[in-house]
């Protein structure tokens, strides 16, 4: 819907997230908007078994399974053969997609891509919720595994997050990434 009003030569960019931290956030973020969340007792306990707790289609539990997939807009594929071909496509309409771990790096890569001077980019941060709450290896592994469409989209976009910063040069980025935090 954006690029039927946007000029052809626009450039899209986006930004996401590792699936464990993303979904770990949105568990307590959205908790009250998305019944999954809200009928489980606690992360772990959604973890244990969350199919017990999701019922899909229901309203508000986007924010419960692959939300970045949604953010996105992209089709639940019904083949897993799919996807690889829906994140092809994804990739040529977004020829930069920032890691949020990675943010002060994307940043810098952005500027770049964006021709801007080195004073037209600053960092501070905002609206965050301070220390996430602390998850296992496991519970990672887990809110992955649940969130597989996000994981494969962060797999996806990590891989050409890195393509374009070696293309860019690593020691390169690492200084100016250095210098936009000073």
């Amino acid at each position: 819907q954006v690029q039927r009003v946007m000029p052809n030569d626009s450039f899209y960019f986006s930004i996401v997230r590792d699936p464990a931290a993303a979904a770990e956030s949105a568990f307590w973020y959205f908790r009250a908007a998305a019944p999954a969340f809200r009928r489980s007792p606690s992360l772990e306990a959604f973890l244990a078994s969350p199919s017990r707790f999701f019922r899909p289609g229901q309203r508000g539990n986007h924010y419960a399974r692959n939300l970045q997939w949604f953010d996105f807009g992209l089709p639940d594929p019904a083949n897993p053969q799919e996807i690889p071909k829906i994140l092809g496509e994804l990739g040529r309409v977004f020829p930069l997609v920032l890691l949020a771990e990675r943010f002060d790096e994307s940043l810098v890569l952005l500027r770049h891509r964006l021709c801007w001077p080195q004073d037209s980019v600053d960092l501070f941060p905002h609206n965050s919720r301070g220390e996430p709450h602390e998850t296992s290896p496991e519970q990672r592994r887990r809110l992955r595994a649940w969130n597989s469409l996000d994981w494969a989209l962060y797999s996806h976009f990590n891989q050409s997050f890195w393509r374009e910063a070696e293309a860019f040069g690593l020691e390169r980025l690492r200084r100016e990434a250095a210098e936009l935090r000073r």
